[in-house]
């Protein structure tokens, strides 16, 4: 019998496997031993060639000689796709690929990523070394022993997976086609380097949207009132729904805008003074308690709490689950565990309780009974994998070893953060296995003599028990939208319809309307998540998402990259914000390129494929036919957007506040970097700095770039200084001053003293 052949993700994973099936012998790019070959990718080894590979001008062309035979070939639609070895990885692929036709090798298992895009990438591979010997297919939930021995125990057949093959193949077809396609044809007709893409652009697009309802939004003042009565409680009115005042006065919203109107019937209410119970209504409710995590979801509360971006927690996820192994398989877009699993969640939450901060939470859950129902069990909810879980590793864990690797500190993983989502994903598994939180909730109506069609409102909340809420609030504290909620919150007397109240006190309250919210990560990836055609109700129809939850951080990521929008920061809040080149790139884009509802049509189309019930050819006709519309419409467009680069801001002016920018003077060898406040000639700052070594005497070299923007940001720096004599170093304190040089003032560099 002859050799296994193993094919990992990545070395780490490959690393795990070969331990636990015994492929304990090292060798150039692979493990070896009893009767297994282990080896593994390197990031993409395999991708889809770039269009000069079919004979299309060249990017680099593109913009040079060729113009317009560059334009005359678009759309870019190849007749059969390529695929080419990554230049950089290309060693490993020869590895791969001499240990797939070993003679002694009779099977390949396929050990890669159980996410489509997992499957596309081992499966280039496969088919670019030329394998033709049968595969199988590992599944395992996370890294531990006991996962990948059960796996290696109960390995599938890899045609199961052929149409997420097929699914995921065809989206990158597409993806390449619009891509390349119309990035070329925007790029081209403004002269501008502009990337377009199926998801790219509908994201960026919830961006400037959102940017400009803030910036258009018109503040409207209007008024309510507030009557507190004799029996203790306030009761309010906040909008004339039965036409008590006249239209000229109201918005189209029924808000009452005319202070006077409001302030009469105030005075016309206080002279009779008294009123009564109209309604009073009593409820007992309940709120569930919410689901496990997908990916998502982790990366949504990972943000509002700490301030991740989405990229940084799926990275430190990963980490948790690849490394640390405390973590079953990230990249999950379900909150469901499966049947199989149930069993186990109990010895999971006590070895939870086992730390002290989640002991009491724990040992209240258990005592009252795991709360395991529908809402966390459910086979048929669950696709590639299960909702994100703590594996077996947590029980007697040791926090001290949450310390990232090198590759994993470059992805933005720190200590900290891999503490906090471990933290979040207990706290989520114990607050999923309590009870609902419930309360009785009273809403009364209070009608005033003359005036029955003025109905003043209340509504007071009893709780009954705390459940799922008390125990988020013990273990994670409120988070700023829940404090916001107190507004208007409190307990009502006991009351009863017809009982008389009299007015104590009647308030005109003066109130603004508020515009949205820009987009944080938490809130762009909501709406990337729920991006599908509303319903006739307006209800979001789910499912409909564009990007999948593993590409979506990257998307994010990408923009920021591209310089299309940018984190602006309120309190501790990072917003985001397009920049000019962002809303330029929406403005010139054809409607349909970012339309949401459009890409999420594409992409349950493409996940119809993944299930066998669309062909790709039907699927890839429409597409063509869209791609060639589009094409010809920026052809035909009237050029009205100029791009122009936008400067970067380097700093806030420490004289003026205003923005600092920089350019950039060869001279000779040497290139100059000059700072400058943007109103230095016309408002006459005289901030202006080069990378000239200010500090000469004290330190050998000019400041760097970073120590720079330091110095503008701060006013001051402090920095190493060698001794004359040589034996070592000390601090020493820079100032940001005006001087008056020649009746003129201007900026200089002055030196504080030792620190």
């Amino acid at each position: 019998m002859g050799y296994k052949l193993c094919m990992a993700e990545k070395p780490s994973v490959a690393a795990d496997i070969a331990k636990v099936i015994g492929a304990t012998q090292k060798k150039q790019g692979y493990y070896e031993g009893n009767g297994y070959l282990v080896t593994w990718a390197v990031g993409h080894l395999v991708g889809l060639a770039e269009p000069e590979a079919y004979g299309y001008v060249s990017q680099k062309d593109m913009y040079v000689d060729q113009k317009e035979k560059a334009f005359s070939e678009l759309p870019l639609m190849p007749d059969a796709f390529k695929l080419v070895v990554i230049e950089n990885t290309k060693p490993q692929f020869q590895v791969i690929k001499k240990l797939i036709h070993r003679e002694d090798v009779d099977e390949i298992i396929n050990c890669g990523d159980m996410g489509a895009e997992g499957h596309i990438l081992q499966w280039f591979i496969r088919f670019k070394a030329g394998c033709d010997k049968p595969v199988r297919r590992f599944c395992a939930t996370s890294m531990t022993e006991e996962a990948i021995r059960h796996a290696m125990n109960h390995l599938r057949a890899e045609e199961e997976f052929t149409n997420i093959v097929r699914g995921e193949y065809c989206k990158k077809k597409a993806d390449w086609m619009l891509g390349m396609s119309m990035s070329r044809a925007e790029s081209l007709k403004y002269g501008a380097n502009i990337s377009v893409g199926r998801v790219q652009s509908p994201t960026l697009y919830f961006i400037v949207k959102r940017y400009l309802e803030v910036l258009n939004f018109k503040v409207t003042n209007y008024y309510t009132m507030d009557a507190s009565l004799d029996e203790n409680f306030h009761v309010y009115w906040k909008k004339d729904t039965q036409g008590a005042f006249p239209t000229n006065c109201k918005d189209s919203e029924n808000r009452v805008l005319d202070k006077m109107v409001i302030d009469k019937k105030i005075q016309e209410l206080l002279i009779r003074g008294k009123g009564r119970i109209k309604e009073v209504k009593e409820e007992r409710k309940k709120n569930d308690r919410p689901k496990l995590y997908d990916i998502t979801e982790l990366q949504r509360d990972a943000n509002k709490r700490y301030g991740y971006s989405a990229s940084v927690t799926l990275a430190t996820a990963q980490a948790l689950y690849e490394t640390q192994k405390v973590l079953s398989y990230p990249r999950t877009d379900s909150r469901y565990i499966t049947e199989d699993l149930k069993p186990y969640m109990a010895d999971r939450i006590r070895s939870i309780g086992k730390f002290p901060k989640y002991q009491a939470s724990a040992d209240a859950v258990l005592k009252d009974g795991l709360n395991i129902d529908k809402k966390i069990v459910d086979d048929t909810k669950v696709t590639d994998h299960h909702a994100l879980i703590l594996t077996e590793k947590i029980n007697g864990y040791d926090f001290s070893k949450l310390i990232p690797t090198a590759e994993e500190k470059k992805k933005g993983v720190t200590s900290e953060s891999m503490q906090h989502i471990l933290e979040l994903v207990m706290s989520r598994m114990i607050i999923s296995f309590s009870k609902p939180y419930q309360y009785e909730q009273t809403s009364i109506t209070v009608e005033f003599d003359g005036a029955e069609n003025i109905p003043f409102t209340a509504t007071g909340k009893h709780c009954l028990d705390k459940g799922w809420k008390g125990i988020e609030e013990q273990l994670l504290g409120k988070t700023e939208k829940e404090d916001s909620e107190k507004e208007e919150e409190q307990t009502l007397p006991k009351l009863s319809q017809g009982q008389v109240v009299t007015i104590k006190d009647l308030k005109n309250v003066f109130k603004k309307t508020t515009p949205p919210k820009l987009h944080t990560e938490a809130t762009l990836l909501t709406s990337m998540e729920n991006a599908g055609a509303l319903l006739k109700n307006g209800a979001i129809l789910k499912g409909k998402g564009i990007g999948t939850q593993a590409t979506r951080a990257e998307i994010i990521k990408t923009l920021f990259t591209r310089g299309y929008c940018k984190n602006e920061t309120k309190g501790k809040t990072n917003y985001i914000v397009p920049t000019a080149m962002g809303l330029n790139v929406i403005q010139v884009l054809p409607k349909e390129l970012y339309s949401p509802k459009i890409t999420a049509d594409w992409e349950t189309k493409i996940a119809k494929i993944a299930d066998g019930k669309m062909r790709e050819e039907e699927f890839l006709q429409e597409f063509k036919m869209f791609l060639k519309q589009k094409v010809s419409e920026v052809k035909d467009a009237e050029k009205k957007v100029s791009f122009k680069k936008e400067r970067e801001v380097k700093g806030v002016c420490p004289f003026c506040g205003s923005p600092v920018y920089s350019s950039n003077k060869k001279e000779g060898s040497h290139t100059k970097i000059m700072y400058y406040c943007s109103k230095e000639k016309d408002a006459d700052c005289p901030f202006f700095l080069a990378n000239l070594n200010y500090t000469q005497g004290f330190t050998q070299k000019a400041m760097t770039e970073i120590q720079m923007k330091k110095l503008i940001a701060k006013g001051e720096i402090v920095l190493n200084c060698k001794k004359k004599d040589g034996s070592g170093t000390y601090k020493r304190k820079f100032i940001l001053e005006k001087t008056e040089y020649k009746g003129k003032l201007k900026c200089n560099i002055k030196d504080g003293g030792f620190v």
